[in-house]
């Protein structure tokens, strides 16, 4: 069980370290939904969802590229890989500030870009920062660094959000991703001692080669992955306004729990795929944990989509009432979307990243036809279609292209599964007599379909157990 203790060790560690900022979005929800309107709320979600673009893009997702290349790498190597990223990637923010400059002149004054470019171009420039920083320090096996890093920045965000956005509003809140990462970067950057890690004459053509060469191909994949989670923002905003973009984002802050869980979980994954995936063994252990994301995952889209009524009195403003209504139906499209994220491990592991790309495309053509289609008339619940069915297509492309990597077994068990989950979904909110006596019947036909894995995962805890008391 060692590679499964390892695993489990390495998902404690990025939990504290990577979630926080997440869970204290998720605590301040109340305060944010009560100081911004809806359509303040709904303009900060879409400037969140540019800015995560545009970091992928600057930078060429250099920030992954520094995690895995200089892993278990000479001392001398590892500062060849920071310096070139980090210097690469700061020639690519000039070239960025031309055009924000060049576009700010060209788009109306009165546009939400043309008020806000010079601090959303300061987000783009402090997110990359602090995740290029915390990236390295992973991979050169600081871990405290990395962990502690996260927990200061969730700590900032909230101390920061209290002081400036009562006051300022939708600047404030703005503000307080900027001086919050800061903050954060900075500490990473003078505990980690990174400074000894930058030198201009540590910058390597064929360093930059390599990294390029990773991370390139993640760009456009990164890029289409936003778009599928963004694009139906930028719909409802046209078709039914802010307003419903505001109660759209605070709507999917809870499902976004379900990703927000999972990506801690997959940061450790990837280290465990990586090492594991030349081994005899990787299938089995690939299928073993498959079926307990798969669990995992069960579990957390039914707590939250039974559980959204109560969530929406506690977290949610009145005035974002109506959220609870497509709060089940947003919790599908994560959870389709992690097990495909989940398969696309197999082709990091393999350095087979073009695979990343053309499934994430194919999944992004999908959603930009789904919210034409379905959007303007069915408005949120459109947006929910469309992202579900991207992220179905680019799973079941992933599944069929790893296949040789690692083939996934019990796929029956598995459709019957997410079907009884999309019954309990749609029965949830309707008004038929028999909707509670039914959901009972699907939750049941769940845990039969997926009782291997609840078998594992009690001889797993078992055993960790015994090791403990040892």
């Amino acid at each position: 069980m060692g590679k499964y203790s390892r695993l489990g060790k390495n998902i404690l560690l990025v939990f504290v370290g990577n979630a926080g900022v997440r869970i204290i979005g998720l605590v301040m929800l109340p305060f944010y939904t009560g100081w911004l309107s809806q359509a303040d709320y709904g303009t900060t979600d879409m400037i969140l969802v540019c800015v995560a673009i545009s970091v992928s893009i600057i930078t060429c997702c250099f920030s992954d590229a520094v995690f895995r290349l200089p892993k278990g790498q000479p001392e001398d190597l590892q500062k060849k890989y920071f310096s070139t990223g980090l210097f690469s990637s700061l020639i690519g923010f000039c070239a960025a500030a031309l055009i924000f400059f060049i576009i700010t002149c060209i788009i109306p004054e009165k546009s939400i870009f043309s008020e806000y470019a010079h601090l959303i171009y300061l987000i783009i420039l402090t997110s990359f920062l602090q995740s290029y920083f915390q990236q390295f320090t992973r991979s050169v096996d600081k871990m405290n660094i990395y962990v502690t890093s996260g927990v200061l920045l969730a700590i900032f965000t909230a101390g920061f959000a209290f002081v400036l956005i009562p006051k300022y509003g939708l600047t404030g809140f703005l503000c307080t991703q900027i001086v919050a990462t800061t903050c954060a970067l900075l500490y990473t950057l003078i505990i980690g001692k990174l400074w000894k890690y930058m030198s201009i004459r540590s910058i390597d053509k064929v360093r930059y080669r390599e990294m390029l060469n990773y991370s390139l191909p993640l760009v456009p994949n990164m890029v289409m992955a936003w778009l599928i989670n963004g694009t139906n923002r930028f719909f409802l905003e046209y078709f039914h306004g802010l307003d419903t973009n505001g109660i759209f984002a605070a709507a999917l802050k809870f499902p976004m729990l379900i990703g927000t869980f999972f990506h801690v979980f997959f940061i450790s994954w990837q280290i465990s795929a990586i090492e594991e995936y030349k081994s005899e063994k990787y299938n089995d252990f690939y299928n073993k944990i498959f079926s307990l994301v798969f669990l995992g995952l069960t579990a957390g889209m039914l707590a939250i989509a039974l559980s959204s009524n109560l969530l929406t009195i506690i977290f949610i403003d009145e005035k974002f009432a109506d959220a609870r209504l497509y709060i089940p139906i947003l919790t599908v499209a994560p959870f389709v979307s992690c097990l495909a994220v989940f398969v696309g491990a197999n082709f990091m592991a393999s350095k087979e990243t073009k695979y990343l790309l053309t499934t994430t495309a194919y999944g992004g053509l999908t959603c930009i036809a789904g919210n034409i289609i379905f959007v303007p008339s069915l408005g949120i619940m459109g947006a929910a279609y469309s992202q579900i069915l991207s992220f179905a297509v680019m799973l079941v492309l992933r599944i069929y292209h790893s296949r040789k990597m690692a083939k996934i077994n019990h796929k029956f068990s598995y459709l019957c599964s997410f079907i009884s989950l999309l019954l309990i979904v749609f029965f949830f909110n309707s008004n038929i007599s028999v909707k509670f006596p039914l959901i009972a019947f699907l939750v049941l036909s769940i845990l039969f379909f997926n009782k291997s894995a609840i078998k594992f995962l009690i001889h797993a805890i078992k055993v960790n157990y015994k090791a403990l008391q040892a």
